[in-house]
């Protein structure tokens, strides 16, 4: 039986794009969801057909330097939103399964701790600049 794709947990307009480099290199996916439901809902999964490994870092600064930890979940609070955006969180997209270049639509799978999913295209960009 498919999993049940999610009415409360949306991508926000134009927000999702991943950043394409060369010679399959790991690409950094950006997206801001929005949750319309009473409940926070957490993402701790997640798949793709064009990616064999996706998982989710968070960049820590202090004054002198800055490091990427990885997170085993992000949480998209009751009636509000979660960016994952340059700088702050990024999905770590590794080892394409296809031949992946600028132009293309990454297909992500979010897995959403109510059992259901939010499925998203990922336009793929060299740069955040070019739409």
């Amino acid at each position: 039986m498919p999993i049940p794709v999610s009415k409360d947990v949306t991508a926000a307009k134009e927000s999702a794009w991943m950043r394409w480099l060369p010679n399959a290199l790991p690409a950094a996916g950006y997206i801001t969801f929005k949750n319309s439901s009473d409940q926070p809902l957490d993402v701790s999964k997640i798949r793709s057909p064009d990616y064999k490994n996706i998982t989710i870092y968070q960049t820590v600064a202090d004054s002198e330097s800055s490091k990427m930890v990885k997170l085993d979940k992000f949480t998209i609070p009751a009636k509000g939103e979660f960016a994952l955006v340059p700088g702050r969180y990024h999905l770590m997209c590794e080892r394409p399964t296809r031949l992946i270049t600028p132009g293309d639509n990454a297909r992500v799978v979010f897995f959403l701790s109510d059992g259901k999913v939010t499925k998203v295209r990922i336009p793929v960009r060299s740069s955040p600049d070019l739409y």
